[in-house]
Protein backbone atom coordinates (compact mmCIF):
# COMPACT_ATOMS: atom_id res chain seq x y z
CA UNK A 1 0.00 0.00 0.00
CA UNK A 2 2.83 2.09 0.82
CA UNK A 3 4.54 1.41 -2.58
CA UNK A 4 1.61 2.23 -4.19
CA UNK A 5 1.10 5.44 -2.79
CA UNK A 6 4.62 6.74 -3.37
CA UNK A 7 4.07 5.85 -6.80
CA UNK A 8 1.08 8.24 -7.27
CA UNK A 9 3.22 10.67 -5.56
CA UNK A 10 6.29 9.97 -7.67
CA UNK A 11 3.38 10.66 -10.86
CA UNK A 12 2.46 13.95 -9.42
CA UNK A 13 6.11 15.70 -8.80
CA UNK A 14 6.92 14.52 -12.31
CA UNK A 15 3.50 15.95 -13.56
CA UNK A 16 4.46 19.35 -11.95
CA UNK A 17 7.86 19.12 -12.92
CA UNK A 18 6.11 19.29 -16.24
CA UNK A 19 3.89 22.07 -15.82
CA UNK A 20 6.87 23.88 -14.43
CA UNK A 21 9.15 22.87 -17.78
CA UNK A 22 6.13 23.93 -19.84
CA UNK A 23 5.07 27.39 -18.19
CA UNK A 24 8.87 28.27 -18.40
CA UNK A 25 9.07 27.44 -22.08
CA UNK A 26 5.94 28.99 -23.29
CA UNK A 27 6.92 32.07 -20.97
CA UNK A 28 10.45 32.10 -22.39
CA UNK A 29 8.97 32.07 -25.58
CA UNK A 30 6.80 34.08 -25.44
CA UNK A 31 9.67 36.91 -23.75
CA UNK A 32 12.13 36.21 -26.53
CA UNK A 33 9.80 36.62 -29.28
CA UNK A 34 8.87 40.11 -27.91
CA UNK A 35 12.32 41.39 -27.33
CA UNK A 36 13.70 39.78 -30.74
CA UNK A 37 10.40 41.34 -32.43
CA UNK A 38 11.75 44.68 -30.76
CA UNK A 39 15.01 44.11 -31.93
CA UNK A 40 13.95 43.91 -35.30
CA UNK A 41 11.53 46.71 -35.17
CA UNK A 42 14.10 48.73 -33.87
CA UNK A 43 16.52 47.81 -36.54
CA UNK A 44 13.98 48.38 -39.57
CA UNK A 45 13.56 51.96 -37.60
CA UNK A 46 17.75 52.36 -37.38
CA UNK A 47 17.81 51.47 -41.33
CA UNK A 48 14.86 54.40 -41.74
CA UNK A 49 17.03 56.56 -39.63
CA UNK A 50 20.14 55.65 -41.79
CA UNK A 51 18.33 56.62 -44.87
CA UNK A 52 16.84 60.38 -43.56
CA UNK A 53 20.66 60.68 -42.37
CA UNK A 54 22.37 59.82 -45.83
CA UNK A 55 19.39 62.16 -47.67
CA UNK A 56 20.12 64.47 -45.18
CA UNK A 57 24.06 65.05 -46.01
CA UNK A 58 23.70 64.72 -49.46
CA UNK A 59 20.79 67.17 -49.79
CA UNK A 60 23.29 69.38 -47.64
CA UNK A 61 26.11 68.74 -49.72
CA UNK A 62 24.55 69.70 -53.28
CA UNK A 63 22.99 72.71 -51.14
CA UNK A 64 26.91 73.67 -49.98
CA UNK A 65 28.27 73.37 -53.52
CA UNK A 66 25.28 75.36 -54.65
CA UNK A 67 26.16 77.89 -52.13
CA UNK A 68 29.79 78.18 -53.27
CA UNK A 69 29.28 78.79 -57.04
CA UNK A 70 25.80 80.93 -56.39
CA UNK A 71 26.77 82.75 -52.71
CA UNK A 72 22.55 82.58 -52.09
CA UNK A 73 21.21 82.66 -48.46
CA UNK A 74 18.80 80.91 -49.26
CA UNK A 75 21.03 77.52 -50.27
CA UNK A 76 23.09 78.46 -46.82
CA UNK A 77 19.78 78.15 -45.10
CA UNK A 78 18.64 74.61 -47.09
CA UNK A 79 22.23 73.47 -46.15
CA UNK A 80 22.07 74.15 -42.54
CA UNK A 81 18.63 72.21 -42.64
CA UNK A 82 19.65 69.35 -43.86
CA UNK A 83 22.85 69.16 -41.88
CA UNK A 84 20.85 69.42 -38.82
CA UNK A 85 19.48 65.60 -39.47
CA UNK A 86 22.46 63.81 -39.58
CA UNK A 87 23.87 66.17 -36.94
CA UNK A 88 20.26 65.38 -34.97
CA UNK A 89 21.61 61.38 -34.80
CA UNK A 90 24.96 62.29 -33.67
CA UNK A 91 23.12 64.36 -30.79
CA UNK A 92 21.04 61.21 -29.76
CA UNK A 93 24.22 58.48 -30.06
CA UNK A 94 26.08 61.08 -27.88
CA UNK A 95 23.24 61.10 -25.32
CA UNK A 96 23.26 57.58 -25.22
CA UNK A 97 26.59 56.81 -24.75
CA UNK A 98 27.48 58.41 -21.97
CA UNK A 99 24.01 57.59 -20.27
CA UNK A 100 22.25 61.26 -20.59
CA UNK A 101 18.69 62.15 -20.09
CA UNK A 102 16.47 60.32 -22.74
CA UNK A 103 15.02 63.99 -23.43
CA UNK A 104 18.08 64.99 -25.15
CA UNK A 105 17.92 61.72 -27.06
CA UNK A 106 14.58 61.55 -28.04
CA UNK A 107 15.51 65.93 -29.08
CA UNK A 108 18.16 64.48 -31.06
CA UNK A 109 16.38 61.53 -32.89
CA UNK A 110 13.40 64.37 -33.69
CA UNK A 111 15.58 66.53 -35.49
CA UNK A 112 16.70 63.15 -37.28
CA UNK A 113 13.33 62.86 -38.93
CA UNK A 114 13.00 59.67 -36.85
CA UNK A 115 8.84 58.43 -36.45
CA UNK A 116 8.03 59.43 -33.05
CA UNK A 117 6.49 55.91 -32.20
CA UNK A 118 10.32 54.46 -32.09
CA UNK A 119 12.21 56.62 -30.15
CA UNK A 120 11.57 54.35 -27.03
CA UNK A 121 12.74 51.26 -29.03
CA UNK A 122 15.71 53.21 -30.63
CA UNK A 123 16.56 54.48 -27.24
CA UNK A 124 15.40 51.00 -25.79
CA UNK A 125 17.81 48.88 -27.66
CA UNK A 126 21.17 50.83 -27.62
CA UNK A 127 21.26 51.25 -24.09
CA UNK A 128 20.65 47.58 -23.41
CA UNK A 129 22.59 45.60 -26.64
CA UNK A 130 25.09 48.27 -27.87
CA UNK A 131 27.64 45.27 -26.73
CA UNK A 132 26.02 42.89 -29.74
CA UNK A 133 28.58 42.58 -31.56
CA UNK A 134 26.64 43.64 -34.87
CA UNK A 135 25.48 46.56 -33.10
CA UNK A 136 28.65 47.54 -31.76
CA UNK A 137 29.70 47.34 -35.27
CA UNK A 138 26.96 49.72 -36.38
CA UNK A 139 27.69 52.26 -33.84
CA UNK A 140 31.26 52.15 -34.82
CA UNK A 141 30.01 53.08 -38.48
CA UNK A 142 27.81 55.81 -36.84
CA UNK A 143 30.53 57.67 -35.15
CA UNK A 144 33.08 57.34 -38.02
CA UNK A 145 30.31 58.83 -40.28
CA UNK A 146 29.33 61.63 -37.69
CA UNK A 147 33.25 62.74 -37.85
CA UNK A 148 32.74 62.84 -41.50
CA UNK A 149 29.69 64.79 -41.09
CA UNK A 150 31.27 67.11 -38.61
CA UNK A 151 34.01 67.95 -41.14
CA UNK A 152 31.30 68.69 -43.69
CA UNK A 153 29.85 71.00 -41.18
CA UNK A 154 33.16 72.85 -40.84
CA UNK A 155 33.49 73.16 -44.61
CA UNK A 156 30.68 74.63 -44.62
CA UNK A 157 31.10 77.47 -42.10
CA UNK A 158 34.32 78.29 -44.03
CA UNK A 159 32.42 78.50 -47.03
CA UNK A 160 29.87 80.64 -45.68
CA UNK A 161 33.12 82.77 -43.95
CA UNK A 162 34.95 82.97 -47.20
CA UNK A 163 32.15 84.61 -49.00
CA UNK A 164 31.09 87.25 -46.55
CA UNK A 165 34.92 88.26 -46.56
CA UNK A 166 35.01 88.30 -50.12
CA UNK A 167 38.05 86.09 -50.22
CA UNK A 168 36.37 83.30 -52.70
CA UNK A 169 38.14 82.53 -55.32
CA UNK A 170 37.67 80.14 -58.37
CA UNK A 171 40.81 77.82 -57.69
CA UNK A 172 39.34 78.04 -54.33
CA UNK A 173 35.60 76.62 -55.11
CA UNK A 174 37.26 73.58 -57.20
CA UNK A 175 39.12 72.73 -54.29
CA UNK A 176 35.92 73.26 -51.72
CA UNK A 177 34.00 71.15 -54.07
CA UNK A 178 36.45 68.76 -54.83
CA UNK A 179 36.77 68.31 -51.19
CA UNK A 180 32.82 67.92 -50.59
CA UNK A 181 32.37 65.62 -53.05
CA UNK A 182 34.90 63.33 -51.75
CA UNK A 183 33.19 63.64 -47.67
CA UNK A 184 29.80 62.67 -49.68
CA UNK A 185 31.96 59.34 -51.08
CA UNK A 186 33.32 58.69 -47.71
CA UNK A 187 29.74 59.26 -46.35
CA UNK A 188 27.83 57.38 -48.80
CA UNK A 189 30.87 54.23 -47.41
CA UNK A 190 30.06 54.91 -43.87
CA UNK A 191 26.07 55.11 -44.31
CA UNK A 192 26.19 51.88 -46.95
CA UNK A 193 28.83 49.82 -44.59
CA UNK A 194 25.85 50.93 -41.50
CA UNK A 195 22.68 49.87 -43.50
CA UNK A 196 24.87 46.04 -44.29
CA UNK A 197 25.45 45.37 -40.46
CA UNK A 198 22.57 45.91 -39.53
CA UNK A 199 20.47 44.14 -42.13
CA UNK A 200 22.84 41.34 -41.70
CA UNK A 201 22.53 41.70 -37.63
CA UNK A 202 18.56 41.44 -38.49
CA UNK A 203 18.84 38.35 -40.83
CA UNK A 204 21.18 36.90 -38.10
CA UNK A 205 19.05 37.12 -35.31
CA UNK A 206 16.14 35.98 -37.30
CA UNK A 207 17.70 32.81 -37.70
CA UNK A 208 18.79 32.86 -34.07
CA UNK A 209 14.93 33.52 -33.30
CA UNK A 210 13.53 30.48 -35.82
CA UNK A 211 15.90 28.29 -33.71
CA UNK A 212 15.21 29.28 -30.59
CA UNK A 213 11.48 29.07 -31.62
CA UNK A 214 11.87 25.53 -33.05
CA UNK A 215 14.30 24.29 -29.59
CA UNK A 216 11.24 25.68 -26.91
CA UNK A 217 8.21 24.19 -29.68
CA UNK A 218 9.90 20.63 -29.00
CA UNK A 219 9.96 21.09 -25.50
CA UNK A 220 6.45 21.99 -25.38
CA UNK A 221 5.77 19.38 -27.72
CA UNK A 222 7.71 16.85 -25.86
CA UNK A 223 5.80 17.93 -22.19
CA UNK A 224 2.68 17.89 -24.11
CA UNK A 225 3.67 14.26 -25.66
CA UNK A 226 4.76 12.48 -21.60
CA UNK A 227 1.90 14.56 -20.37
CA UNK A 228 -0.32 12.75 -23.06
CA UNK A 229 1.54 9.20 -22.44
CA UNK A 230 1.05 9.65 -18.05
CA UNK A 231 -2.56 10.75 -19.03
CA UNK A 232 -3.27 7.73 -21.02
CA UNK A 233 -1.09 5.47 -18.60
CA UNK A 234 -3.46 6.53 -15.76
CA UNK A 235 -6.52 5.78 -17.94
CA UNK A 236 -6.01 2.34 -18.97
CA UNK A 237 -5.19 1.93 -15.16
CA UNK A 238 -8.54 3.51 -14.40
CA UNK A 239 -9.94 1.08 -17.11
CA UNK A 240 -7.87 -1.87 -15.44
CA UNK A 241 -9.23 -0.63 -11.73
CA UNK A 242 -13.31 -0.63 -13.49
CA UNK A 243 -12.73 -3.93 -14.60
CA UNK A 244 -11.65 -5.54 -11.48
CA UNK A 245 -13.87 -3.33 -9.31
CA UNK A 246 -16.89 -4.52 -11.94
CA UNK A 247 -15.60 -8.10 -11.38
CA UNK A 248 -15.77 -7.86 -7.68
CA UNK A 249 -19.45 -6.13 -8.39
CA UNK A 250 -20.17 -8.77 -10.38
CA UNK A 251 -19.08 -11.32 -7.34
CA UNK A 252 -20.72 -9.27 -5.12
CA UNK A 253 -24.13 -9.69 -7.34
CA UNK A 254 -23.72 -13.00 -7.16
CA UNK A 255 -23.31 -13.52 -3.15
CA UNK A 256 -26.40 -11.07 -2.39
CA UNK A 257 -28.77 -13.32 -5.32
CA UNK A 258 -27.27 -16.33 -3.23
CA UNK A 259 -28.25 -14.27 0.01
CA UNK A 260 -31.79 -13.47 -1.39
CA UNK A 261 -32.65 -17.09 -2.56
CA UNK A 262 -31.48 -17.87 0.86
CA UNK A 263 -33.14 -15.29 2.88
CA UNK A 264 -36.39 -16.39 0.71
CA UNK A 265 -36.01 -19.68 1.51
CA UNK A 266 -35.86 -19.03 5.36
CA UNK A 267 -38.55 -16.44 5.01
CA UNK A 268 -40.59 -19.76 3.75
CA UNK A 269 -39.45 -21.54 6.36
CA UNK A 270 -40.55 -18.70 8.87
CA UNK A 271 -43.99 -18.54 7.36
CA UNK A 272 -44.40 -22.59 7.96
CA UNK A 273 -43.17 -21.66 11.37
CA UNK A 274 -45.82 -19.26 12.20
CA UNK A 275 -48.73 -21.19 10.45
CA UNK A 276 -47.56 -24.64 12.94
CA UNK A 277 -47.21 -22.12 16.24
CA UNK A 278 -50.81 -20.60 14.57
CA UNK A 279 -51.77 -24.45 14.43
CA UNK A 280 -50.39 -25.98 17.69
CA UNK A 281 -50.10 -23.28 19.77
CA UNK A 282 -53.03 -20.94 18.96
CA UNK A 283 -56.05 -23.53 18.28
CA UNK A 284 -55.20 -26.08 21.54
CA UNK A 285 -54.67 -22.58 23.72
CA UNK A 286 -58.84 -21.74 22.67
CA UNK A 287 -59.45 -25.12 23.11
CA UNK A 288 -58.31 -24.39 26.78
CA UNK A 289 -60.08 -21.08 27.30
CA UNK A 290 -63.02 -22.25 26.46
CA UNK A 291 -62.83 -25.31 29.14
CA UNK A 292 -61.66 -22.62 31.66
CA UNK A 293 -64.87 -20.70 30.71
CA UNK A 294 -67.02 -23.86 30.87
CA UNK A 295 -65.20 -24.44 34.67
CA UNK A 296 -65.76 -21.08 36.01
CA UNK A 297 -69.29 -20.72 34.47
CA UNK A 298 -70.08 -24.12 36.20
CA UNK A 299 -68.09 -23.28 39.18
CA UNK A 300 -70.95 -20.42 40.26
CA UNK A 301 -73.65 -23.31 40.83
CA UNK A 302 -71.29 -24.26 43.97
CA UNK A 303 -70.80 -22.50 47.14
CA UNK A 304 -67.48 -22.85 47.46
CA UNK A 305 -65.51 -19.80 47.30
CA UNK A 306 -62.00 -21.21 46.84
CA UNK A 307 -63.33 -22.89 43.93
CA UNK A 308 -64.49 -20.38 42.61
CA UNK A 309 -61.91 -17.97 42.56
CA UNK A 310 -59.40 -20.43 41.55
CA UNK A 311 -61.24 -21.46 37.99
CA UNK A 312 -61.36 -17.64 37.41
CA UNK A 313 -57.78 -17.26 37.65
CA UNK A 314 -57.18 -19.92 35.78
CA UNK A 315 -59.79 -18.71 33.42
CA UNK A 316 -58.24 -14.90 33.26
CA UNK A 317 -54.71 -16.73 32.77
CA UNK A 318 -55.34 -19.10 29.93
CA UNK A 319 -57.10 -16.09 27.91
CA UNK A 320 -54.54 -13.75 29.00
CA UNK A 321 -52.24 -16.04 27.57
CA UNK A 322 -54.36 -16.99 24.18
CA UNK A 323 -54.34 -13.02 23.35
CA UNK A 324 -50.67 -12.87 24.01
CA UNK A 325 -50.11 -15.49 21.54
CA UNK A 326 -52.85 -14.00 19.15
CA UNK A 327 -50.90 -10.70 19.46
CA UNK A 328 -47.80 -11.77 18.81
CA UNK A 329 -48.67 -13.98 16.08
CA UNK A 330 -50.08 -10.92 14.44
CA UNK A 331 -46.85 -8.65 14.92
CA UNK A 332 -44.89 -11.31 13.30
CA UNK A 333 -47.20 -11.83 10.22
CA UNK A 334 -46.97 -8.23 9.80
CA UNK A 335 -42.66 -8.05 10.17
CA UNK A 336 -42.74 -11.68 8.25
CA UNK A 337 -45.21 -11.85 5.85
CA UNK A 338 -46.12 -8.09 5.46
CA UNK A 339 -49.98 -9.64 5.64
CA UNK A 340 -52.22 -6.65 7.42
CA UNK A 341 -55.40 -5.35 6.21
CA UNK A 342 -56.40 -3.37 3.36
CA UNK A 343 -56.91 0.26 4.37
CA UNK A 344 -60.38 0.50 3.96
CA UNK A 345 -62.88 2.97 6.73
CA UNK A 346 -63.84 1.41 9.32
CA UNK A 347 -65.42 3.22 12.28
CA UNK A 348 -62.86 3.21 15.10
CA UNK A 349 -65.32 2.74 18.38
CA UNK A 350 -66.13 -0.50 16.91
CA UNK A 351 -62.77 -1.35 17.06
CA UNK A 352 -61.86 -0.51 20.46
CA UNK A 353 -65.24 -2.48 21.51
CA UNK A 354 -63.93 -5.62 19.81
CA UNK A 355 -60.97 -5.03 21.76
CA UNK A 356 -63.11 -4.50 25.34
CA UNK A 357 -64.90 -7.65 24.99
CA UNK A 358 -61.78 -9.17 24.57
CA UNK A 359 -60.84 -7.96 27.81
CA UNK A 360 -63.88 -7.88 29.86
CA UNK A 361 -63.26 -11.45 31.79
CA UNK A 362 -59.50 -10.13 32.44
CA UNK A 363 -60.48 -6.98 33.57
CA UNK A 364 -63.50 -8.07 35.73
CA UNK A 365 -61.38 -10.73 37.25
CA UNK A 366 -59.41 -7.80 38.45
CA UNK A 367 -62.44 -5.82 39.73
CA UNK A 368 -61.78 -3.07 36.67
CA UNK A 369 -63.92 -1.41 34.86
CA UNK A 370 -63.03 -0.95 30.76
CA UNK A 371 -65.01 2.25 29.33
CA UNK A 372 -64.97 2.88 25.73
CA UNK A 373 -65.49 6.78 25.32
CA UNK A 374 -65.00 6.70 21.30
CA UNK A 375 -67.28 8.95 19.35
CA UNK A 376 -69.39 6.27 17.50
CA UNK A 377 -68.99 8.73 14.22
CA UNK A 378 -65.49 8.58 13.82
CA UNK A 379 -64.05 6.49 10.79
CA UNK A 380 -60.23 5.99 10.10
CA UNK A 381 -58.16 4.35 7.79
CA UNK A 382 -55.61 3.49 9.64
CA UNK A 383 -54.11 0.16 9.20
CA UNK A 384 -56.80 -1.78 11.15
CA UNK A 385 -54.49 -4.64 12.40
CA UNK A 386 -51.50 -2.98 13.10
CA UNK A 387 -53.79 -0.37 15.44
CA UNK A 388 -55.85 -3.38 16.85
CA UNK A 389 -52.01 -5.03 18.22
CA UNK A 390 -51.43 -1.83 19.25
CA UNK A 391 -54.61 -1.19 20.92
CA UNK A 392 -54.63 -5.02 22.17
CA UNK A 393 -50.88 -4.44 23.98
CA UNK A 394 -51.53 -1.22 25.69
CA UNK A 395 -54.71 -1.93 26.98
CA UNK A 396 -53.33 -5.35 28.50
CA UNK A 397 -50.68 -3.41 30.16
CA UNK A 398 -53.23 -0.95 31.62
CA UNK A 399 -55.80 -3.79 32.70
CA UNK A 400 -52.23 -5.84 33.76
CA UNK A 401 -51.37 -2.59 36.45
CA UNK A 402 -54.62 -1.81 36.92
CA UNK A 403 -56.42 -3.03 40.32
CA UNK A 404 -60.02 -2.29 41.47
CA UNK A 405 -59.74 1.06 38.93
CA UNK A 406 -61.00 2.43 35.81
CA UNK A 407 -59.38 1.67 32.49
CA UNK A 408 -61.00 4.06 29.57
CA UNK A 409 -60.28 4.84 26.25
CA UNK A 410 -61.25 8.13 24.30
CA UNK A 411 -60.00 9.71 21.63
CA UNK A 412 -60.37 13.54 19.80
CA UNK A 413 -59.20 14.56 15.82
CA UNK A 414 -57.02 18.09 15.61
CA UNK A 415 -55.03 18.58 12.33
CA UNK A 416 -56.58 15.71 10.74
CA UNK A 417 -54.81 13.71 13.20
CA UNK A 418 -55.97 11.23 15.56
CA UNK A 419 -55.09 11.38 19.43
CA UNK A 420 -56.06 8.23 20.94
CA UNK A 421 -55.73 7.31 24.49
CA UNK A 422 -55.82 4.74 26.64
CA UNK A 423 -55.89 5.87 30.57
CA UNK A 424 -56.03 4.09 33.89
CA UNK A 425 -56.27 4.59 37.30
CA UNK A 426 -53.62 2.00 38.28
CA UNK A 427 -50.23 2.21 39.76
CA UNK A 428 -48.90 3.69 36.65
CA UNK A 429 -44.68 3.49 35.43
CA UNK A 430 -41.50 3.69 37.51
CA UNK A 431 -40.33 6.87 36.43
CA UNK A 432 -36.90 5.27 35.35
CA UNK A 433 -39.79 3.65 32.76
CA UNK A 434 -41.25 6.40 31.96
CA UNK A 435 -38.09 8.08 31.02
CA UNK A 436 -37.33 4.69 28.97
CA UNK A 437 -40.20 4.20 26.97
CA UNK A 438 -40.31 8.32 26.13
CA UNK A 439 -37.06 7.82 24.92
CA UNK A 440 -37.28 5.16 23.10
CA UNK A 441 -40.30 6.11 21.30
CA UNK A 442 -38.59 9.57 19.93
CA UNK A 443 -35.35 7.70 18.81
CA UNK A 444 -37.40 4.99 16.88
CA UNK A 445 -34.58 2.65 16.82
CA UNK A 446 -35.03 0.02 14.48
CA UNK A 447 -33.55 -2.48 16.92
CA UNK A 448 -36.59 -5.29 16.97
CA UNK A 449 -37.75 -6.07 20.51
CA UNK A 450 -35.27 -5.45 22.77
CA UNK A 451 -36.88 -7.26 26.26
CA UNK A 452 -37.03 -5.03 29.44
CA UNK A 453 -38.68 -5.89 33.19
CA UNK A 454 -41.89 -4.83 31.78
CA UNK A 455 -41.83 -7.11 28.95
CA UNK A 456 -42.46 -6.93 24.89
CA UNK A 457 -45.83 -5.86 24.71
CA UNK A 458 -44.67 -2.02 24.58
CA UNK A 459 -41.45 -2.61 22.31
CA UNK A 460 -43.67 -4.35 20.14
CA UNK A 461 -45.97 -1.24 20.35
CA UNK A 462 -43.34 1.59 19.42
CA UNK A 463 -42.39 -0.99 16.66
CA UNK A 464 -45.88 -0.87 15.08
CA UNK A 465 -46.23 3.09 15.39
CA UNK A 466 -42.77 3.95 13.15
CA UNK A 467 -45.24 1.97 10.37
CA UNK A 468 -47.63 3.86 10.71
CA UNK A 469 -45.70 6.84 11.19
CA UNK A 470 -46.79 7.80 14.07
CA UNK A 471 -45.83 8.87 17.21
CA UNK A 472 -46.48 7.75 21.23
CA UNK A 473 -46.47 10.01 24.21
CA UNK A 474 -46.56 8.14 27.84
CA UNK A 475 -47.40 9.77 30.95
CA UNK A 476 -47.56 8.74 34.45
CA UNK A 477 -47.52 10.32 38.07
CA UNK A 478 -46.53 7.35 40.63
CA UNK A 479 -49.60 6.16 42.14
CA UNK A 480 -52.01 8.28 39.92
CA UNK A 481 -52.18 5.90 36.98
CA UNK A 482 -50.65 6.47 33.67
CA UNK A 483 -52.28 7.53 30.19
CA UNK A 484 -50.60 6.30 27.23
CA UNK A 485 -51.58 8.97 23.42
CA UNK A 486 -51.27 7.02 20.04
CA UNK A 487 -50.61 10.25 17.20
CA UNK A 488 -51.04 8.62 13.96
CA UNK A 489 -52.82 10.26 10.59
CA UNK A 490 -56.41 9.72 10.62
CA UNK A 491 -56.50 8.43 7.06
Amino acid sequence: MAEIKNHSKSKNHNIILLYIILFFSCTSLIIINYITITILSTSRAYINGESHYSKGQNKASRHLITYLYTENDKSWKSFNEELSVPLGDQLARIALTHNLDDSIAKKGFRAGRNKEGDLDDLIWVFKNFNTVPFLKRAIYEWKNADKLVNQLHEMGVEVHEKIKSGTLDEKTKHELSSKINSLCEKLGVAADKFSNIVGDGTREIKGILIVINIFFILIIISCASIYYVITLKKIIASEKDISSKKEQLHDIIKDLEKTKIELSTEIIQHKKLIGTISHDIKSPLKYLVMTNKYIYEESKNYNDVKFKKNTKSVYSSTLQLYNFIDSLLTYSKIFFEGKSSENLDYYLKELVQTKCNLFHDIAEASNNVLVNEIDKNVKTKINKDILSVILHNILDNAIKHTERGVVKVYSHVKNKKLYLVVEDSGKGFKEEDLIYYNQLSNEQSDEKLILRNNGMGLHMVVELIQILNGDLKFYSEGGKGSKIEIITDLN
